[in-house]
């Protein structure tokens, strides 16, 4: 199996009581998994780290081989991406929530990462303040979107497609 590089890892431990555009990601891929292991509890992508989220990771750390604590630390992101990519190839996917204003973690220091073509004085933090916002506001002019400073799924299609 080809080494496959994880998309950046934030840092914080999401756990139950958790929420964001991060774990709706971890939702995401958790479901995503479900073709190969259907013993992952099917999930409703909302960005709320609760019971089901947590029961849904332990069956999956269960499954690979890692410590199954519920928690979605830096082995389990990186085993999930991987498990993830290796289905459905090795691209960074839309979340399925919103980033803006207020969010932090991985999907928005990946965003960030994105937005620096446009404005290259971002800087990639993963904390979606004011200067996130507005470079999200001038990649939206520019490129014919909503310009609301909010990384929804139009944003999130065009920042990724231009690779």
């Amino acid at each position: 199996m080809a080494t496959i590089i994880a998309p950046p890892y934030y840092g914080t431990v999401l756990q139950n009581g958790s929420s964001g555009p991060d774990v709706s990601l971890i939702q995401r891929w958790l479901n995503g998994l479900r073709s190969k292991w259907p013993a992952i509890r099917a999930l409703v992508v909302d960005g709320k780290f609760g019971s089901n989220t947590t029961a849904a990771v332990k069956t999956f750390q269960t499954i690979v081989s890692i410590t199954s604590d519920g928690k979605v630390g830096n082995v389990t992101w990186n085993n999930l991406y991987t498990e993830y990519a290796v289905l459905y190839g090795p691209s960074e996917i839309y979340p399925g929530t919103s980033m803006k204003n207020g969010n932090n973690g991985a999907t928005v220091k990946s965003a960030q990462i994105k937005l620096q073509a446009t404005v290259p004085t971002l800087v990639p933090d993963g904390k979606f303040g004011t200067k996130t916002q507005n470079a999200t506001q001038v990649y939206q002019s520019i490129h014919g979107l909503t310009v609301d400073g909010i990384i929804g799924k139009n944003t999130w299609a065009s920042l990724y497609s231009t690779m």
